[in-house]
């Protein structure tokens, strides 16, 4: 792992600058380290699944975790469309554990997609939430056992919902002793 880098937030074909405000913002002061922005625009259909209608993740994570530059400590892919890994429905988000990369997905994250009226402080909380978890997994932090903890799985939306977007305690403590 690099000493000192930047953790670069990476769009894939869509924009929304409130939102990646949010994440810049909210993963610096959750890391420590600054952010920055890089959209991408690629050619996603390598990883659609035509029976599923949805997008295989781990195909992402795979090809994009490349894109990374030099002075870059992490990536942060984020994309628009509905992610898939074989064992599941859908995923918010994966990451690799340790690894460069980490992709969520906003797909589900919208209370649009429930039928819900818009409301985007909500839709931001929740993509931080996820962009500080998928992040946290590649720093080598596992699952957490803490339910209001940002490191606990999230099975479905109300447990995204439930936790905050902070360590706890223990994952903080795990987390600082990397630094």
């Amino acid at each position: 792992m690099k000493a000192l880098g930047k953790i670069y937030i990476s769009p894939v074909n869509f924009k929304d600058d409130d939102l990646l405000q949010t994440l810049s913002t909210g993963l610096s002061r959750r890391f420590g380290f600054p952010c920055a922005i890089i959209p991408l625009k690629q050619d996603l259909s390598f990883a659609f699944n035509p029976n599923r209608g949805q997008f295989h993740s781990s195909k992402i994570l795979r090809r994009l975790k490349t894109v990374i530059p030099d002075d870059g400590l992490r990536i942060l892919i984020v994309v628009d469309n509905d992610l898939y890994v074989p064992e599941l429905n859908f995923v918010f988000g994966e990451a690799e554990l340790g690894g460069p990369a980490a992709i969520i997905s906003l797909y589900r994250l919208r209370p649009e997609f429930y039928r819900m009226k818009p409301d985007p402080l909500l839709f931001r909380e929740r993509a931080l939430k996820e962009a500080v978890h998928e992040l946290g997994h590649t720093f080598r932090l596992a699952h957490c056992s803490n339910p209001s903890c940002v490191m606990f799985f999230s099975n479905s939306l109300l447990d995204t919902d439930r936790k905050t977007s902070d360590f706890c305690q223990v994952c903080r403590r795990k987390l600082l002793k990397l630094f």
